[in-house]
């Protein structure tokens, strides 16, 4: 990537989703290109209504992210592929974690404009695809292509935003980005339950469209209008880029992703030595090798991944990343399916649930940032309040493990949830600001792309790991409680409850009753996972070094 480009890109997506970067990190003045004079006037029509759009965008990608949340089962359930419920989650993850850098390199070569509407149309073909979908496996695809544009509408928009804004307003405009961004993610699981009760769940990805294709069309618009002065701040340099995209490196890291993921899910019906199994390992392993081939001779590519850096601090952070993350998706995934397993909670009131989880992330964020700003004057370091944060995600997880499974009530749920998001957005914060500091300005867009990348993996992994052990442990718990329905062996029930969750309502009192609490007897694999995964990030913490600005 050249280097100005390559920094606005990085920067702009750091502030997106970690919002107290902004106030610890003069971002302004060390990562982004210079502003000229010849903007748009910021006070026309024409730029609100491209702000608008922008906002609308990012809020609309969040909230697809958090409604899947809450009726991920729901959907899975109308296939029969209850088991499969995590990869209306993953899918989505997947796709926004390889086309992120590659919309670094479409904005480094064609400017952010034309990428934007892109992600935009790409967004709608995923979200129409998923309300259309005939087998499981279609919505899943569905699901793929709107991650593709998703990464798209989040990073792009915040690049945008900060190209066309005077540097005084950048902080402003990036403090809209994370109100959108927490917006979605706080309100999209309640409605997205709501409307999936109300109207079916296809209308929730087929009612996006016309959202996304309204945004487009005004961003379009607008950008009409400002063609003129925009081309006057493209930099020359994109038309010749030094370096190719890493395409063999995105794909076969995308391969050996989805390998480990399918195998996990597999797990549940099919045993190691199965031959569909042993494949699947094989191709994972392969795509490794290849991987770590790429990435040690890059030839005419610019690195994914470059192996060196992973060596250094920035590996560690890295590996933080993925795990604090793993940990956080682990859990915040499987709070609605709790409540509607355990106590008949509809999507839309399971989607509630989730909402505390979202809004103590985004304050914890917004904590650290004062926190670290008042470093100078020795009122904390960004190393000891990770370390300080990730004890009490420890002692939540605890805490969630000791009471989660016997029934708790609204209360017990929020003292739980918003701690556990408050703590872990504290942590992810202060872990951004100790990468950057540790970067050296050659690596620094490299670095950050890598950290961010380490986060989508880790959201993959973690759903994915959470959701198989609950679905394994639940089945058999069931094998030890159920008792036989008449006109049903027990294997038959079992088999019913596991691929469709709306079978529990038709069964007997009594029926009910053993579900619920073998579910209940089951949910202590996930606080155990995010304790596991939280306890593991203490390594790369405690291995980094304490650095300051000058």
């Amino acid at each position: 990537m050249s280097s100005s480009s390559s920094r606005s890109y990085t920067a702009s997506r750091a502030s997106s989703m970690i919002a107290s970067s902004e106030e610890s990190v003069d971002e302004t003045t060390q990562l982004l290109p210079k502003q000229v004079d010849t903007e748009p006037e910021k006070g026309t029509k024409i730029y609100r209504l491209w702000q608008v759009g922008a906002l609308f965008g990012i809020l609309l990608a969040y909230a697809d992210t958090s409604l899947v949340w809450a009726t991920h089962e729901t959907i899975a359930s109308r296939f029969n592929s209850l088991q499969n419920s995590s990869w209306m989650m993953t899918s989505f993850t997947m796709g926004y974690c390889v086309t992120l850098p590659l919309y670094g390199r479409l904005s480094d070569n064609y400017g952010s404009l034309r990428p934007l509407l892109v992600a935009y149309c790409t967004f709608c073909i995923g979200s129409m695809l998923c309300g259309i979908g005939q087998t499981y496996w279609q919505v899943i695809l569905g699901r793929i292509i709107a991650g593709c544009g998703a990464s798209g509408m989040v990073s792009l928009a915040s690049i945008v935003i900060t190209e066309l804004a005077d540097s005084s307003d950048v902080a402003v405009l990036r403090s809209y980005v994370n109100i959108a961004s927490t917006i979605g993610l706080s309100g999209g699981g309640p409605l997205g339950g709501f409307l999936a009760g109300a109207v079916g769940w296809r209308w929730l990805f087929l009612g996006q469209v016309p959202i996304a294709a309204a945004c487009c069309l005004l961003m379009a618009r607008s950008f009409e209008s400002m063609c003129p002065k925009l081309e006057q701040q493209e930099d020359p340099q994109r038309e010749e880029p030094a370096l190719a995209f890493d395409f063999p490196g995105a794909i076969t890291l995308a391969i050996a992703i989805s390998s480990l993921l399918v195998v996990i899910d597999l797990q549940g019906s099919l045993s190691w030595a199965h031959p569909l199994v042993q494949s699947i390992v094989a191709v994972g392993i392969l795509s490794t090798l290849a991987f770590l081939v790429f990435e040690t001779f890059p030839g005419n590519r610019e690195l994914l991944m470059p192996l060196k850096l992973l060596k250094t601090e920035i590996g560690a952070f890295c590996a933080g990343q993925l795990l604090l993350v793993a940990s956080g998706y682990g859990f915040v995934s499987q709070i609605a399916p709790y409540f509607a397993n355990t106590q008949g909670a509809s999507d839309a009131e399971g989607g509630g649930r989730t909402a505390p989880f979202s809004i103590g992330n985004a304050i914890g964020a917004l904590l650290a940032g004062q926190i670290i700003k008042r470093q100078a004057a020795g009122f904390g370091t960004y190393k000891k309040l990770s370390l300080v944060s990730l004890f009490f995600c420890i002692a939540n997880s605890v805490a969630i493990l000791l009471r989660w499974p016997h029934n708790i009530g609204v209360w017990e749920e929020i003292f739980t949830t918003l701690p556990f998001g408050l703590f872990g957005g504290i942590a992810l914060s202060a872990q951004f600001i100790g990468l950057y500091q540790c970067s050296s300005k050659q690596y620094m867009a490299t670095a950050i792309s890598m950290y961010y990348m380490s986060q989508q993996i880790g959201v993959a992994l973690g759903i994915s790991i959470s959701s198989g052990l609950l679905k394994n442990q639940f089945h058999s718990t069931l094998q030890k409680i159920m008792t036989e329905v008449p006109g049903y062996t027990k294997e038959q029930i079992i088999r019913k409850i596991l691929d469709d969750s709306s079978v529990v309502a038709l069964l007997p009192e009594g029926i009910q009753t053993l579900v619920r609490q073998g579910y209940l007897h089951s949910f202590w694999v996930v606080p155990v996972f995010a304790v596991s995964t939280q306890a593991l990030t203490i390594l790369p913490m405690i291995s980094t070094t304490e650095r300051y600005s000058s």
